[in-house]
C-alpha cells in the first residue's frame, strides 16, 4: 500500500478542528495527530498551520464545541 493509500484511508476530515492564530490570517490546525498526513498542513516548528480550503468552517466547529463543553458545566453545577 503507498503512503497516499494509507494516509487518505486514516484522515478524517471529519476530526479536523482549528482556530484563529492571533489577528492574522493563519490558522492553526489543532488535530496533530491528522496534521502530519494532510495534503493542506503547513509544519512550523511544534505548530502546523491549516491551509484547507474549509479551514473557517474547521474553526467554527471549534467554537461550537467548545460553548456546548461550557454549557454542560454550567448545567452541572
Amino acid at each position: 500500500m503507498s503512503n497516499e493509500t494509507h494516509a487518505s484511508s486514516v484522515f478524517k476530515i471529519e476530526n479536523c478542528l482549528a482556530k484563529i492564530h492571533g489577528a492574522g490570517d493563519l490558522v492553526d490546525c489543532l488535530a496533530p495527530e491528522q496534521a502530519h498526513i494532510c495534503g493542506n498542513s503547513l509544519s512550523f516548528g511544534y505548530v502546523y498551520f491549516c491551509e484547507h480550503p474549509q479551514r473557517l468552517e474547521f474553526v467554527e466547529k471549534m467554537k461550537i464545541q467548545a460553548l456546548l463543553k461550557k454549557s454542560e458545566s454550567d448545567n452541572q453545577e
